[in-house]
Parts: C-alpha cells; structure tokens; sequence
C-alpha cells in the first residue's frame, strides 16, 4: 500500500503537534516494566494501539497523560514535550535490574495529530508501519502519528492543514485531558475522568499510586470531576488556574483554546458546583457548561 493513500484513508485535516514528543522505551523488560508504573494494562498494547494511560506519584496524583503505540518490542510514549525529561527522570528512578532503558526521541520523531480521522485498524495499523509512522488511536475522530519529518511529509503531503488550536478544541470536546507542568501532581487519575475515557485498568494489579486510585474508586466518593466549558472569545485562562462560582472556589484549568467565536475549557470542578456558571474572579460569570461525549457520573451518597 503506498504511503501517500494514508492521507485519503486517516482524516480530512492535519496539524504537526510542536507540544508533544515521544520517549521510547527500550528491552526485553519494558512491556512489564511499564505495567507496573502505568495506570493502564499496558500487555493489552497490541490489541489498543494508542492506549490513554497516567503515571502518578505515591499519592495517586497524575504527573503525566500520554499515548502509547508498541514499535515491535519497544514501546512509544507520547505526551508533552515539556514533561518528557522528567517522566524518563522519574521511571528511571524505578528500573534497578530491569532490562529497559528509555530515550526522549523528541529530535527525531515530529507527532501530527489528525482530525476528524477515520481510523480502521484492520488495514490503517498496516499503512502507517508500511510508511515508517506509528499510529495512535486517539478518539473516533483524532489519530496521533509519530514519525521522522521525512516519512510525515511523504505520508501526508496532500492533506489540508490546520493549526495546533484546531486539535485542542477536539481534545476539549472529547473531554481528553493533558497534564503540563503547571498541573502535574494536583489530580488522582478520576478527578481527570481518565477511567471514562479508558485510561485506567482496574483489574491489572499494582502499579505506583494504585493503591490510592483503587481505594477512591471503590469507596465512590470522588467530590471532584473534569468538566467542559465555553466562554467569551477574548478570555485569558492558563492550566491549573482558578475559577469561581460567586465568591467561592469551585475549580481549575486543565486546559483551554480560542477561537472566533469562544474560549474553551476543561476544569476540575467541584460536584456540587457542576451546573453553575464559572468565572477568573470571585462574582464573574463567564464561562457556561458544555456537553461532554460521555457521562459524568452522579457521587455516591452517604
């Protein structure tokens, strides 16, 4: 199959991704390895090629979102190009005996996120190895592609471009949260609804945090979810950023965009002001809740 039909058969626009790199692990050992530092059952990898995972601290907190592909024995990380360092820093700090190394490949592999794609793994997984790329399933409409600039080019020459803005506002309408460093550490895994967007395994075993992460899923008191909002086009936010509902804290930034027509959101809200509108200060009324793709769940009562 040539490269250039990736073009026609993955997604009706483009935009290279300058946010995000990709850290590779390396060894016999890194599947396993990884199983017991990830939120996600990371020995299913074949079958969920582009799998939504988390590494948290012992506290359960979310320091990184990322996307994995496995490249034959390896394994593909992608996240934020402004945590990568210190996750390889962090993992490494775990390895001891294990035979796995890790390699920020941010210089040599460009990631191109695609938009309204139509991925079809049957034969799409096939066009991208054949092309060099590796492929990552992000939603029913975005696909992740990891590659060198040449193979990108070759594989995607013909497809219209967009700009990096264009893939957050899908990445807010499909309530799919990225950690920066500014929000690194504030959030267990469901506070970011990662366990509706498939992103923790609870039936996987041990990983760093689990403990915490099992427990507060089990109890089901989680008071705190991500929620999608929508405000005035000309509004300022910046991750980990406080919002209100009148003179009360009730939020912060995950992450937001802009466009002509509004700013957009996600934020970690307190339930009990879900339905509420937000404001940057306490009295402001700027931002109103939108829909997301699926359910938030209702918190168990005592």
């Amino acid at each position: 199959m040539r490269c250039a039909t990736i073009a026609a058969m993955l997604g009706t626009r483009c935009t290279v991704l300058p946010s995000f790199a990709v850290v590779a692990a390396t060894g016999r050992d890194a599947r396993t390895f990884l199983q017991g530092q990830l939120t996600n059952d990371i020995l299913g990898l074949e079958r969920h090629p582009g799998m939504l995972a988390a590494s948290c601290n012992r506290q359960g907190r979310v320091l990184a979102t990322m996307r994995l592909a496995a490249q034959g024995e390896d394994v593909l990380l992608v996240l934020q190009r402004a945590l990568a360092h210190t996750l390889v820093a962090q993992l490494s700090n775990f390895v001891l005996r294990a035979d796995v190394r890790f390699e920020d490949r941010g210089r040599q592999l460009q990631v191109v996120g695609l938009i309204d794609a139509e991925p079809d793994a049957r034969w799409s997984q096939a066009a991208a190895t054949a092309a060099g790329l590796a492929m990552l399933v992000a939603s029913p409409r975005r696909i992740l592609l990891a590659g060198s600039p040449a193979s990108l080019d070759a594989a995607l020459g013909a497809v219209p471009r967009t700009d990096a803005a264009d893939w957050d506002r899908t990445c807010i309408a499909d309530g799919e949260p990225w950690i920066v460093p500014a929000t690194a550490a504030l959030w267990l895994p469901q506070m970011l609804n990662l366990d509706l967007v498939g992103g923790v395994s609870f039936s996987k075993g041990c990983y760093v945090g689990q403990e915490i992460v099992a427990r507060a899923q089990h109890l089901g008191q989680l008071k705190r979810r991500t929620l999608r909002y929508a405000g005035l086009p000309d509004a300022q936010l910046a991750p980990a950023q406080a919002l209100f509902s009148g003179e009360a804290l009730a939020a912060q930034v995950v992450a937001s965009t802009r466009d002509e027509t509004a700013t957009h959101c996600l934020a970690v809200v307190e339930l009990r002001h879900c339905s509420d509108l937000l404001g940057t200060k306490p009295g402001g009324s700027e931002f109103v809740p939108a829909d997301l793709p699926y359910a938030i769940p209702a918190p168990a009562t005592a």
